[in-house]
């Protein structure tokens, strides 16, 4: 999937409240995956979502094209 369809997508899951499975780089340059998240919200202009962890309340920020995968499916640039 390219990356502007993985926006999209993670803005469609905001507004429908699913979870969703990532795997992103993180700035230690290391791959985390993030599974059931929910998709708080996203700043088109710098190009972040945000995430929320609904077992634990954890909260992360991540790029958009440090996204990997989203449920499974490449993201490419």
């Amino acid at each position: 999937m390219h990356l502007k369809e993985a926006q999209l997508f993670l803005d469609e899951c905001r507004r429908t409240h699913e979870l969703v499975w990532l795997t992103v780089l993180t700035k230690e340059g290391r791959l985390c995956r993030y599974e059931g998240w929910q998709v708080l919200s996203s700043w088109w202009r710098r190009g972040t979502h945000d995430f929320k962890n609904p077992k634990n309340g954890q909260m992360r920020k991540v790029r958009d094209v440090l996204i990997f995968e989203i449920n499974g499916h490449p993201v490419y640039i």
